[in-house]
């Protein structure tokens, strides 16, 4: 059995595609958050890319209803953009962000 150390340092199979995963997820949020205004941009996070469907959090309502008045300019600014991958639809999401108390 490998070690934690071992599968990162040389990942393989699923570790590597997951791994790959993230590093496109990291590039498309950095595009997505280039691409918005001040102050939607501090609100949205890309959250998963699958099957040309990029999914966007949000941490309200109020941003989620900017960003989805947003999504037919986003989209066709996203497809003639060659960094980013094809994407056919942008889903919004609200998921409010957690406060702990300490």
């Amino acid at each position: 059995m490998k070690s934690i150390s071992q599968l990162i340092a040389y990942p393989s199979g699923f570790l590597s595609g997951l791994l790959h995963h993230c590093d496109v997820l990291k590039q498309l949020d950095k595009i997505m958050l280039s691409s918005l205004p001040v102050p939607l941009n501090q609100h949205c996070r890309v959250a998963n890319f699958r099957h040309k469907i990029l999914v966007i959090h949000t941490d309200s309502s109020i941003w989620a209803s900017r960003l989805r008045y947003m999504t037919p300019e986003l989209l066709c600014q996203w497809q003639q953009n060659r960094a980013m991958p094809s994407i056919e639809q942008i889903e919004i999401k609200v998921r409010p962000t957690v406060v702990t108390m300490s």
